[in-house]
């Protein structure tokens, strides 16, 4: 079974490359014309499932709507042979578009990637960890990175992506 490791990863990073080339609409937008919002996950700690509610609340308020979606810390039931989520498990939050796609994952996860590249959204963001090697394939799929020293701390990831989104002149 490990001898097909190496095959598993090569046939999921072929097909994560293949969504990554494929052509789609992309726009910047101001935080007040944001309309729906889509989050991508994986498990979650108990403190920043707090935050992300309270952003889920907040941006709610605004009269924006929220989708997200969460990787199980159990993935076995989620997964296909290549390691990617099932259609299945992400139908629901793919079928939609959202103005704007933040994966809250590490931005080289392949739940986040294949999410995010599978989902129709004008613009994708991930946070990026400057004392980790760049992903080339995550540098193709997400459109802005919020870049920082160490592993992502989400209340700050997500004020800093609130912050940049005023900021944009509409």
């Amino acid at each position: 079974m490990a001898t097909l490791s190496p095959i598993k990863e090569q046939q999921r990073v072929r097909t994560l490359q293949r969504l990554a080339s494929l052509p789609r609409r992309k726009k910047i937008m101001h935080l007040d014309d944001i309309h729906s919002i889509g989050i991508v996950a994986r498990a979650l700690s108990d403190d920043d499932k707090v935050t992300l509610n309270q952003f889920t609340r907040h941006m709610t308020n605004r009269g924006i709507k929220v989708t997200t979606i969460e990787m199980p810390a159990d993935t076995a039931t989620v997964q296909d042979h290549n390691g990617l989520p099932t259609m299945d498990f992400i139908a629901f939050f793919i079928k939609e578009s959202y103005d704007l796609l933040v994966n809250i994952a590490t931005a080289d996860d392949p739940f986040g990637l294949y999410v995010t590249m599978k989902s129709r959204a004008l613009l994708r963001v991930a946070y990026d960890d400057t004392t980790q090697l760049p992903s080339p394939l995550a540098e193709q799929c997400y459109d802005l990175f919020l870049r920082g020293r160490g592993p992502r701390v989400l209340a700050e990831y997500l004020t800093q992506l609130l912050t940049y989104l005023t900021q944009i002149r509409k």
